[in-house]
């Protein structure tokens, strides 16, 4: 029996897993097992609309729903064993893994353990900032600004409360647009003047939307000026307190909610492997293997991918799923131990980004799009995904329930 573990269960982990039981599902010989610390999937691309709903109009159950789906539901009727547990280390020689509470052993590995966020070593920063990588993460988040303004709503001394998100790439930008609706109602809510709460970005690079430039940053900063959020450009910071962000140039901003939003690194590493890049990442060859080791494979926010010219490329769910997809094709033929497999090659994926309300920006294969269109448009991006999850029935419930309940903010 060749035993397949795959270890995490998002865009990479979960896109391989499904992927490999139907490219081996006549072949007996072939046990696949998927490992998380969660029981569900968690899609990752709503998280900010978690993050900027009200529990009053949106309910916990509702929202851990919306952006959740049990495996027990995705694997049901797949021939894939499924296990809660975290990962503490791989023995390459022995081809084990040590999980929380019992050991397995393994013929091939796929380490799809995603990533965590990046503090840059500033001072303060993990300590003081709230980041948006989880399902908790996000609850935290409304949770704090709700009462920062409540803390506040009697206090006449207090000039404004200051909502800061320090990264304007894809997530501090689609952050900071949906906390314009929240505040709008927190203030209602809490019979606080709406103009005395304040939200701002502050990017160090000297553009928004990771760094793009060109026509879709200028449309980014103008849609963040409709909306009332302040941006700073080229504000690189340089150290955190409980109450300040201070930057490199001496300047300081005061803040009530630091949102942290400035990137991310790979998972910490489970096993010794030489050769990371800056980002924690694991280098890979051609094949998706981690440099000294055939039978372990790394995809997504951990694998280090160059592009041709030998640069490291920039992780995105697209590339996991595109990842994810050269291994279902590549690892028979390792298997096997024929032919090799055709190299992995980077494809250049379009976005969209949401920023406020029914609103986006959309660049895809040439097609520019700004508005409610856009933000349609990724819906069906979505229920895409979701589809090749569970279905078009439930795909469609899925997508029509999020849309329904993210819109009671708007």
């Amino acid at each position: 029996m060749t035993n397949i573990v795959i270890v995490g269960g998002g865009f990479g982990g979960l896109g391989a897993a499904l992927g490999l039981e139907k490219k081996f599902q006549k072949n007996k010989n072939i046990a696949i097992t998927l490992i998380d610390k969660r029981d569900y999937h968690l899609f990752t691309p709503n998280l900010y609309e978690v993050a900027s709903s009200e529990e009053e109009l949106v309910s916990l159950a509702q929202m851990k729903q919306s952006i959740t789906l049990p495996f027990s539901e995705i694997l049901r009727g797949k021939n894939i064993k499924f296990i809660k547990s975290g990962l503490k280390r791989v023995d390459p020689v022995k081809k084990q893994l040590e999980l929380d509470h019992k050991q397995i052993n393994y013929d091939y590995l796929i380490l799809a353990l995603g990533s965590r966020s990046d503090f840059f070593n500033v001072p303060g920063a993990e300590k003081f900032a709230l980041v948006l990588k989880d399902l908790p993460d996000a609850l935290r988040i409304r949770n704090q600004i709700e009462f920062a303004i409540q803390a506040h709503k009697f206090d006449m001394s207090k000039k404004t409360i200051r909502l800061v998100v320090a990264g304007g790439g894809y997530t501090g930008v689609e952050l900071a647009g949906e906390l314009k609706s929240l505040a709008d109602f927190l203030a209602w809510k809490n019979q606080y003047p709406r103009e005395k709460i304040e939200i701002e970005i502050i990017e160090g690079s000297n553009n928004l939307a990771g760094g793009a430039g060109g026509r879709l940053s200028r449309d980014a900063y103008g849609r963040m000026q409709e909306l009332g959020v302040r941006v700073s450009l080229t504000a690189r910071i340089s150290e955190v307190d409980r109450h300040f962000v201070s930057l490199l140039t001496g300047e300081k901003i005061a803040y009530d909610v630091l949102l942290w939003t400035v990137g991310v690194r790979a998972a910490d590493c489970p096993m010794e492997v030489s050769g990371l890049d800056k980002k924690g990442r694991l280098p890979v060859n051609e094949f998706l293997q981690v440099r000294g080791y055939q039978n372990i494979f790394t995809l997504g926010d951990m694998a280090c991918v160059t592009d041709k010219n030998g640069r490291a490329a920039a992780p995105s769910a697209q590339d996991a799923e595109d990842q994810a997809k050269y291994l279902v094709y590549a690892l028979p033929f390792i298997i096997k131990n024929q032919k090799p497999p055709l190299p992995y090659k980077n494809k250049k994926h379009g976005f969209i980004v949401n920023i406020g309300g029914k609103w986006a920006i959309m660049n895809y294969n040439g097609i520019y799009l700004t508005g409610w269109l856009a933000y349609y448009i990724d819906k069906l991006a979505h229920l895409r995904y979701y589809t090749h999850l569970v279905g078009w029935y439930k795909a469609v419930k899925c997508v029509v329930f999020q849309m329904e309940i993210y819109g009671r903010n708007n």
